[in-house]
């Protein structure tokens, strides 16, 4: 859909605006705005599919992350259709940081492509994840996996669903039962999680965006990195976990804002409450084993 169709639709910035008047100066219409960042983040999924017919360029960036033409070309694509959407601040991993953002009260918080090395790879584990941010706390999220054809999507007093309209709520596993815990693809690779077992079931992916969905909506009941992770990252997944009923956090169990100076969590454990209270000594153990590698690298 073009950006004078969508302008025109149902949903689109035009009512948007009309929407933000009727409420009030600042207001905002999630319901109407989430309808149409979906319908941009579908746009960018196309381009994505369309890139992907052909080999893709990739290098490293200057922290050694990898990169690719496609993350470019995606973060290309949706500054200027969010922000003719809703005229937000801007923090991407692919934009160069722009301090007056910090003077905003909302900011659009975008990873382009969540989960590089899996496309680099094509392992399918990677997403578009969008989040607005007002007063450092995310009112609307849309994670879309581009292969899987997978879709997540909510803002504040809506609720949050599925691609299928299946509201997402996290899982309530029984008292005893195995935990199933998404991890990073590089910590098991390091040995990061290294004979824990036990009550815990590990699997990996490699979005934290997609891994936070996923959690939202109770494929899985909770997971955990001790690494840090940035807030685009971290904020549509997150907005998700709580509007299913549960909770995120960094591994210290520290409350999650967003807006600051540095973009930065230190690590990140998402998952029902009842959940995160059964793996609070896990997240403690974690913290151990980082500084303990921190300790043999430096």
């Amino acid at each position: 859909m073009s950006l004078e169709a969508l302008a025109d639709a149902p949903g689109g910035a035009a009512d948007l605006l009309a929407a933000d008047e009727a409420l009030g100066a600042g207001a905002i219409d999630l319901f109407a705005l989430v309808t149409a960042t979906r319908a941009v983040v579908e746009e960018a999924v196309a381009l994505v599919r369309a890139m992907l017919e052909r080999p893709i360029d990739n290098w490293a960036k200057e922290d050694r992350s990898p990169v690719t033409d496609v993350d470019l070309a995606v973060d290309r694509f949706l500054r200027p259709r969010l922000q003719a959407l809703f005229p937000a601040a801007w923090l991407s991993e692919e934009t160069i940081d722009e301090p007056g953002r910090l003077q905003a009260d909302r900011v659009w918080v975008v990873d382009p492509i969540d989960g590089t090395r899996s496309l680099i790879e094509g392992s399918g584990q990677f997403c578009i994840s969008v989040a607005l941010v007002e007063a450092g706390r995310p009112v609307l999220g849309v994670v879309a996996n581009p292969s899987s054809g997978e879709r997540f999507y909510g803002c504040r007093g809506g609720g949050a669903f599925d691609g299928t309209g299946q509201r997402l709520k996290v899982s309530h596993p029984a008292p005893g039962a195995r935990l199933r815990l998404l991890v990073s693809a590089t910590e098991l690779r390091y040995g990061l999680w290294h004979d824990i077992g036990g009550e815990f079931e590990l699997a990996a992916r490699s979005s934290l965006a997609y891994k936070l969905a996923l959690v939202a909506a109770g494929d899985v009941d909770a997971t955990l990195t001790p690494w840090p992770r940035s807030e685009w990252d971290a904020a549509a997944g997150h907005l998700l976990v709580e509007l299913a009923g549960g909770d995120a956090s960094d591994i210290g169990g520290h409350p999650l804002r967003y807006n600051r100076p540095a973009p930065i969590f230190d690590g990140i454990a998402a998952g029902g409450r009842a959940t995160l209270a059964r793996v609070a000594g896990l997240r403690d153990e974690l913290l151990r084993r980082r500084e303990r590698r921190r300790d043999t690298e430096g």
